[in-house]
């Protein structure tokens, strides 16, 4: 027998090994260098820039001295030099030439002033001179010059650093303004004296000139380390690929039996992933028949279709009730849907009605709420029911999950995640759209269509309910009444369209203006009942205030003819107050509607207890011309 034979085979991935971590130590060397020499060369181009601001500092300083020692400048007066209010005390702050020409002072700040405005015009380099107890609003320190500011007052001398200002990176200079007996004219009053820290002169020089000027020697760094990496790297491939000749036989047979073990365990694995696929849909589906309302089934969908889907990620996206954008209600996986609202039309899927998969951009066309560039084939699958599209699944490979599925072609999803993406979406289309229809119907049982309010069943359930949940809780809960005013005679003269409009408008004014707690409903004809649970009277009085105000300043337009204001009047009962049943609130809190209408209307009225229901409506008469008349409470 062959000795050779009976030798272990060898370990090619030992010599990977070795020689990836000759690669890594050799780019780890030639990567520090590199690093050290850029490094080296920002610091550079750092000092380079934080000289021009030293210059420019030192160039400011210089102007304003000059200034300082002749006590001032004398210019003509015009738009850009006007008289300095801040000198207005001065003796001659404006003089007059023998030929009639008016002259003003500009004292060194006024002079810097316009030096930094005209240096912004001419150059890239701004300068501001601040103080943290500026005469001129324009003076005020952003907060780095505050911090500087107040460093300088601990005794620091210098402060500088980068910045981002509108975009551009700036290095920032500033050192403080010392009091001089000349500048002690405008800032006596302050506090200041000679000596002391008036500010500070602050110099932004603009970094990006700086770094343009370094790229010729940044690239010439890098094309030469490039090239003595390369060379390094040419040797070690050749060293490699001569030592690795020897094992690839071997290791090709070993390569043709694992491949073939692992379709085997793919073919298995595939197999139970369907059966589980199939367990999970139907256990999704009792629960999702289960289901009350929308948020319910989405949920429930959250929770069994990221098991459903392990090995990908993805999102399911449903359109909303204006089918304007769809909006994701879960996502999961490595690499979730990064647009979580998009449009309709912004899904291949959608605009042809069946499953729509990219394998990259050289292969399809992108839909537009998937992020360039591709870096994983991904697929839209349309959740349809009865030929109405209700959203899309959608999903797209983690990275490495490939390995156990089969697949047509590289790149593509497997055929096995097609097929459940299309059976999931069915399923959750006759599901949603089951429950959408449950859910439609249960509102039309309890709104009112006109106003999109409560109902009055809705409306006498829910009193007794908040009635039961308040008397445990030991608190109060208010109960407001209301009608519009003169109703009848508003929809004989403007008609029942503009009647119609006037009704909605106030819908709208009670979901607008009330707590998300509140419960406003449409009690019949033009009354409606505002619930307020664990509200005080105070604080029902406050709303049903608001809301008598809101109606009294409402203008509306129907068919182009603008329409008359309108008042509405309220009554206010409170729980334990004025009642304890459900029917006694409403009773009282109807008298003391009945009577804001007698004593005048557009007014808010507080119940009585030993109120009853009011009688028998009376017809609405003409409107008067009423008093604004303050809430007798």
């Amino acid at each position: 027998m062959d000795l050779k034979d009976n030798a272990p085979p060898p370990k090619p991935v030992r010599l990977k090994t070795y020689f990836w971590l000759l690669v890594g130590v050799w780019t780890l060397v030639v990567g520090t260098s590199l690093a050290w020499n850029l490094i080296y060369q920002k610091r550079e181009i750092l000092e380079v820039a934080l000289t021009t601001a030293k210059i420019n500092y030192g160039k400011d300083l210089l102007y304003r001295r000059w200034s300082t020692a002749h006590g001032g400048i004398y210019v003509p007066v015009t738009p850009d030099s006007p008289p300095n209010p801040y000198l207005a005390k001065v003796p001659e702050r404006d003089i007059r030439t023998p030929s009639g020409r008016l002259l003003t002072m500009l004292n060194p700040a006024y002079m810097t002033r316009q030096v930094y405005e005209l240096a912004e015009k001419h150059s890239q380099v701004q300068g501001h001179l601040t103080s943290l107890q500026p005469l001129r609003p324009e003076n005020t320190p952003d907060p780095w010059e505050s911090q500087a500011l107040k460093s300088f007052q601990a005794g620091k001398k210098e402060v500088f650093g980068l910045e981002e200002q509108e975009g551009l990176t700036y290095l920032r200079l500033m050192r403080p303004l010392l009091a001089e007996k000349s500048c002690l004219k405008c800032h006596t009053k302050q506090g200041y004296q000679e000596g002391g820290i008036l500010g500070g002169f602050s110099v932004s020089v603009p970094l990006p000139p700086f770094w343009a000027s370094g790229r010729r020697t940044q690239l010439s760094l890098w094309l030469s380390h490039g090239l003595l990496w390369l060379l390094g790297m040419v040797g070690l491939t050749m060293a490699s690929k001569h030592l690795g000749l020897a094992l690839i036989e071997r290791e090709q047979a070993e390569v043709a039996l694992q491949q073939t073990n692992d379709k085997l365990i793919g073919l298995v694995y595939e197999y139970s992933q369907r059966n589980r696929e199939v367990s999970l849909i139907n256990e999704m589906m009792d629960q999702l028949q289960s289901c009350l309302t929308m948020e319910e089934a989405y949920r429930v969908i959250a929770l069994f279709i990221q098991r459903c889907f392990p090995d990908q990620s993805g999102g399911l996206f449903i359109i909303n009730s204006s089918r304007n954008f769809l909006e994701a209600v879960t996502s999961w996986g490595e690499s979730p849907p990064e647009q979580q609202v998009f449009s309709p039309q912004d899904c291949w899927a959608l605009r042809r009605g069946r499953l729509y998969q990219v394998r990259d951009s050289d292969h399809g066309i992108l839909c537009n709420h998937v992020s360039e560039p591709l870096s994983t084939p991904y697929l839209c699958v349309p959740i349809m029911a009865q030929g109405e599209a209700l959203g899309i699944l959608h999903l797209t490979e983690n990275y490495g999950a490939l390995d156990g599925g089969s697949v047509e072609e590289p790149g593509d999803l497997p055929e096995t995640t097609r097929q459940s993406a299309t059976t999931v979406a069915e399923h959750l289309g006759l599901a949603l759209a089951n429950l959408k229809l449950q859910e439609t119907l249960r509102q039309q049982a309890i709104r009112d269509p006109l106003t999109g309010l409560f109902n009055r069943r809705f409306m006498e359930e829910t009193l007794e309910r908040e009635l039961h949940r308040v008397q445990r809780k030991g608190a109060p809960l208010g109960i407001v009444m209301m009608d519009l005013d003169h109703f009848k005679s508003f929809n004989d003269t403007f008609g029942h369209g503009a009647g119609d409009m006037l009704l909605s408008a106030l819908g709208n004014i009670l979901v607008g203006h009330t707590r998300k707690e509140d419960v406003a409903c449409r009690y019949g004809g033009e009354e409606f009942t505002l619930i307020m649970s664990e509200a005080s009277l105070e604080i029902t009085l406050q709303r049903a205030e608001e809301v008598r105000h809101l109606v009294e300043h409402l203008h509306l337009q129907h068919q182009g003819q603008t329409l008359r204001n309108v008042t509405i009047s309220l009554g206010v009962a409170i729980y334990p107050e004025h009642g304890n049943t459900a029917a006694g609130l409403l009773g009282v809190a109807d008298a003391a509607l009945y009577r804001a209408k007698k004593e005048g209307r557009n007014r808010v009225v507080i119940a009585q207890a030993a109120e009853s229901h009011r009688p028998e409506k009376e017809p609405e008469l003409e409107p008067q011309p009423v008093m604004k008349v303050a809430n007798p409470a």
